[in-house]
């Protein structure tokens, strides 16, 4: 397939015009290739029904989550970046249906989502034109969107009205002169001493305790009830300055007990999955995380120990057959650090032989686990290396199809306008 690129932000909103126009039902991937970097608009029939981006999808997820259902408590860990659409549409409308929030709000969090997205691509494309950062795009007819309808429920936004305001919003970011600071960078303070000394005491406690690099700008200001572009505004003095700096932050892992707006940490044990393979990292997660346990994908190989050391999991699943190094070198290395010389190693295969059971043996492994994965095999198995913890039961936010229900908000045409 064709790929092409995106020269300018007036080429991108043609491109999302032509999908409305069209009555498009499918994908609009952009990458940015040089920072392995994607953003993903799904179309039904020229409606925008949702958006995905590899930057923060789950963090972007429980900020949209707090901002419009305050109510809710999410106690679980959802498996987020799928290629379809899905896991967020089954996961809001079981929450509809089980009336623990509103359709308004489903459709709320949607739009937020959209409009998110949106500003992002807007500010990329902006650096694109300045030739910083090549920015690509495929247009993907796609039929799974179009049968997903027919098992699922969807909200169908105005893609109109969403570009408008993502617009606006941009607009008045690029005019505040923030073009080259992104939302999703978060305020570290670098000169406490010096910060200090030039504000009240109380607001010094407040900002110590919030601008500590964990929150980003738009997490900032969904805790603190404020509008992104001031709250911004206000800490922009102190980042020329040198006394606050923005670095980049990474997304919560979707088991992870990081601290987020009205996301409970949870004491069930952690388990790790280092597989390439995304079916069944993807089958493991729903498997376990329907059971209450937390749960971490690791889907490069060579960085899995590093993670592994960060989040300490107190049970690994080990693909055998992986690129670049394979499951015994890596279990060799999670033997050869002390903090993991008893945690349990599961090794993943298609060839549950003597041979690669004696080789697993003789690396430290505690078990196999014959592929295809099957939800009773991983919980036996589990529940057999972690017998004295019992996980946190899910509160029923299992995933399943519900029956078809569109719902659409108020259209606006005036993206022809901005044209």
């Amino acid at each position: 397939m064709n790929i092409h690129g995106v020269v300018s932000t007036e080429k991108l909103a043609k491109l999302i015009q032509g999908c409305v126009s069209e009555h498009f039902t499918g994908r609009l991937n952009l990458e940015n290739t040089h920072f392995l970097q994607s953003w993903t608009l799904y179309f039904y029939q020229g409606c925008l029904i949702w958006a995905a981006s590899s930057v923060h999808p789950i963090r972007r997820f429980c900020r949209q989550m707090s901002l419009h259902c305050p109510e809710l408590s999410i106690h679980t860990a959802i498996e987020w970046g799928s290629d379809t659409v899905d896991l967020d549409y089954i996961f809001l409308a079981k929450l509809v249906k089980q009336g623990k929030i509103q359709w308004k709000q489903m459709a709320a969090v949607i739009e937020g989502q959209i409009t998110e997205i949106l500003f992002d691509l807007l500010q990329q494309s902006n650096l694109q034109s300045r030739s910083i950062i090549p920015l690509t795009y495929r247009r993907i007819p796609e039929s799974t969107i179009d049968s997903t309808t027919k098992n699922s429920s969807l909200v169908l936004v105005a893609t109109e009205y969403c570009w408008l305001q993502a617009k606006q919003a941009w607009e008045a970011w690029h005019q505040a002169g923030l073009r080259d600071y992104s939302p999703n960078l978060a305020p570290a303070i670098r000169q406490a001493k010096q910060l200090q000394q030039l504000i009240p005491a109380v607001a010094y406690r407040n900002l110590i305790s919030l601008a500590d690099g964990n929150w980003t700008l738009r997490d900032l200001a969904v805790k603190l009830k404020q509008n992104l572009l001031p709250l911004t505004q206000s800490i922009i003095p102190y980042i020329h300055q040198g006394l606050i700096g923005l670095i980049e932050v990474e997304d919560i892992l979707a088991a992870s007990n990081v601290s987020q707006p009205h996301l409970q940490a949870s004491t069930s044990p952690l388990v790790a999955s280092i597989d390439d393979s995304k079916n069944d990292r993807l089958m493991i997660s729903r498997i376990l995380t329907q059971a209450g346990y937390r749960f971490i994908n690791i889907e490069d190989p060579v960085k899995a120990l590093l993670i592994l050391l960060k989040h300490k999991p107190d049970l690994i699943f080990l693909d055998l057959i992986m690129p670049v190094v394979n499951g015994y070198e890596i279990c060799s290395q999670i033997r050869r650090t002390s903090v993991f010389k008893d945690t349990p190693v599961i090794i993943l295969t298609n060839n549950d032989g003597i041979v690669d059971r004696v080789r697993a043996k003789v690396v430290g492994a505690s078990g196999f686990l014959a592929k295809p994965v099957k939800a009773e095999k991983v919980l036996k198995i589990v529940q057999k290396h972690l017998p004295t913890t019992k996980p946190v039961q899910s509160q029923g936010l299992q995933m399943q199809t519900l029956n078809p229900k569109l719902v659409n908000l108020n259209s606006q045409s005036c993206l022809t306008e901005i044209l």
